[in-house]
């Protein structure tokens, strides 16, 4: 059985990639694995300050509440396709690169990045391209 990996947080390209990954997957009769990564946020001051920090519980719930909306929105449940959310702490590139180690594709929305945005990958996209062990497919949105 195949097995398509998809990133996903709540930009235009991540939902453009889910509704590739999704097509893709009906195609190949793959199961989809949907990761939403997430981080505790860091805080640095010059001077000392309180600022509430979420808990790792809140952070995960969110990050699974992400997919949950995007699976909701695009009609992953009544697709039929075998799928798995996974909500793993970490930088991105290097989660999906680690959950798309034995894939057959690894999906992402490409960003693009600074003044050049047209000709420049995201720190995502250019990390999973250059880094994954599967072939890499980077979808761009019209804009």
């Amino acid at each position: 059985m195949s097995r398509i990996v998809v990133g996903i947080d709540e930009s235009a390209p991540s939902k453009a990639a889910l509704r590739w990954a999704i097509e893709e997957a009906t195609l190949r009769k793959a199961d989809l694995h949907v990761v939403v990564t997430w981080n505790h946020p860091v805080v640095a001051a010059a001077e000392p300050i309180i600022v509430p920090m979420p808990d790792t519980e809140t952070l995960v719930a969110t990050a699974k509440s992400t997919a949950d909306h995007l699976i909701a929105e695009f009609g992953l449940a009544e697709s039929g396709l075998v799928y798995k959310v996974l909500t793993p702490e970490g930088r991105a590139g290097e989660e999906l690169v680690t959950c798309a180690k034995d894939a057959d594709l690894l999906v992402v929305g490409s960003h693009g990045s600074g003044a050049l945005k047209e000709l420049l990958l995201g720190s995502v996209s250019n990390y999973v391209a250059h880094h994954s062990r599967c072939p890499v497919v980077l979808v761009r949105t019209p804009d």
